[in-house]
Formats: C-alpha cells, structure tokens, sequence
C-alpha cells in the first residue's frame, strides 16, 4: 500500500472547526520579547494562509495587541470594500488606515516563536507574560493582569487565566 503526502486540509478535528482561532493561553516573555504562541493558533493560522506569519496592531482603550493572519486582513478589506459606496473615498480611506495603516508583520518561527517587537509590547503594558486570547477570526494579546482588571474579560477568561497565572506560580 503507498502513502499519500500529507496535506493540511485533510486534517479534521471532531467537534472543531479548524478555521477558528480558539482558546486563551499565558506564556511567558522573554528578555528579548519572545513568545511563543498557543500551537492551536499557529495550527490555524498556517491552516488558513499557509504562511508563519501574523500582522500586529496595537490597540488602545484598553491598551492591547490585535494579531491577526493573511486570511482575517483580507476579510477584514472585503468587509471595508463593500461597505462603502464608490463616492465614499474618505470615509472608505479612513477605514482601511484604521485597519491597515499601523500594522506590524511579524513571522513566527516553525517552533511558533514570536518576538513582540519592544514598542509595541511597551505600549500596550506587555512584559513578563503574554495573556492570548481567540476571537475565532483573530486574536488578542494582553497583559494577563490588564485583562483581569479591565471589563472585556468574561467570567470563564478570568477563572482561566487565574489559573494559568497560578500553575505558574503568579500571585494575583
């Protein structure tokens, strides 16, 4: 009998869609600031685009990290394409600029090792972990104790990371 090359596609998980980032993760940073990133996203992400790459944006209010791969940034163009009509280029412009303008590409390594460039991880409070968590087309990158303070956290997130920050040995 001769085996086939495998091929990512064909690769099913029961009960799981295979195109939707999920789960929540805290790892630790490195003096470098490097991270690696939870393995069902890196599973998604070169699912989905095939590349070991994300697309970095800092979010403020509260101050965070939207990571995002090939496949959301185009989602994300045809959504801001379609919505506005062909007269509306300001409006359609200040959406993609929104979206696009201050982004940071950063490729992962094959063991999913990412380094967070030093700005960014600055701005958004990011320093001795990484707090990741799945919003099926993208995700977002915290401080762990930001997130447990701020309101965009729901119950199950915070009783998650709490625990994650514990079986770390992380006093909260």
């Amino acid at each position: 009998m001769r085996s086939r090359a495998f091929c990512p596609q064909e690769l099913k998980v029961v009960g799981v869609q295979r195109e939707l980032l999920q789960g929540i993760a805290v790892n630790a940073i490195d003096a470098k600031g490097r991270v690696s990133l939870p393995v069902q996203y890196r599973n998604t992400i070169e699912f989905r685009s095939g590349i070991r790459q994300i697309t970095l944006s800092l979010r403020f209010e509260p101050n965070h990290i939207r990571a995002f791969d090939e496949h959301y940034s185009k989602l994300v163009y045809n959504q801001i394409t379609e919505r506005f009509s062909p007269d509306q280029v300001a409006e359609r412009a200040r959406a993609l600029q929104h979206e696009f303008g201050a982004v940071e590409p950063v490729p992962y390594e094959a063991n999913g090792r990412v380094t967070l460039p030093e700005l960014t991880r600055q701005a958004a409070g990011i320093d001795k972990f990484a707090c990741f968590i799945a919003f099926a087309d993208y995700f977002e990158i915290w401080n762990p104790e930001a997130l447990l303070r701020s309101d965009r956290a729901d119950p199950a997130t915070v009783f998650h990371v709490k625990n994650q920050l514990k079986a770390r040995g992380e006093s909260l």
